[in-house]
């Protein structure tokens, strides 16, 4: 290794931030092309570069660079390629797989299922958070901790009417805020 390789990268271990900066700014480009020559996907192949330099510089300390780093660079981003490929070729596979079977709109379907139930969800929390504070202890301990309505007036040294009451409210707003949600079950 060169005498300047040498000192850039020792300046580089020691987390010299301004050699990290010169690297990037002129390796970059140039393995950002050279990626795009392995995986045909400019998208991919600047994700893969960027990744490879916030790699470089989390890891600088573990590096055993014996060849220029030029070359190390390179070695680095064709390795991340690689690497890539063969997720993109597993993925394919797996993709095809679901195809084939039939199954790949089931497996959409399950997935959009899946967000609308965390939207719903969501649009639930919000409703019961917006409760009067008595009505909500109550909804929330009736329902989410599946409690009588006995037990409720007991813990909160309520009448069982006044907890009927508030649970009576507590549906009935809930029914109103959540009767445009459009989710089908």
């Amino acid at each position: 290794m060169s005498e300047e390789n040498e000192v850039i990268l020792s300046r580089l271990i020691d987390g010299d931030i301004q050699v990290y900066e010169w690297l990037f700014k002129r390796y970059y480009p140039k393995l950002t092309f050279f990626a795009n020559r392995f995986v045909n996907d400019m998208d991919a192949a600047e994700e893969i570069t960027g990744e490879m330099f916030v790699v470089l510089w989390e890891k600088r300390e573990q590096f055993n660079i014996t060849s220029s780093i030029d070359a190390y660079l390179y070695k680095m981003t064709k390795n991340r390629c690689l690497n890539y490929l063969k997720h993109q070729k597993v993925e394919n596979l797996y993709i095809n797989y679901l195809q084939k079977n039939n199954l790949l709109d089931t497996y959409a379907d399950d997935t959009e299922k899946c967000y609308n139930d965390k939207e719903l969800a969501k649009q639930i929390q919000v409703a019961v958070e917006s409760l009067p504070e008595k009505c909500r202890q109550v909804f929330m301990m009736s329902r989410y901790e599946d409690l009588k309505n006995r037990d409720i007036a007991v813990r909160l040294d309520l009448s069982s009417k006044t907890v009927e009451r508030h649970m009576s409210i507590a549906l009935e707003r809930l029914r109103k805020m959540l009767k445009y949600v459009s989710y089908v079950f």
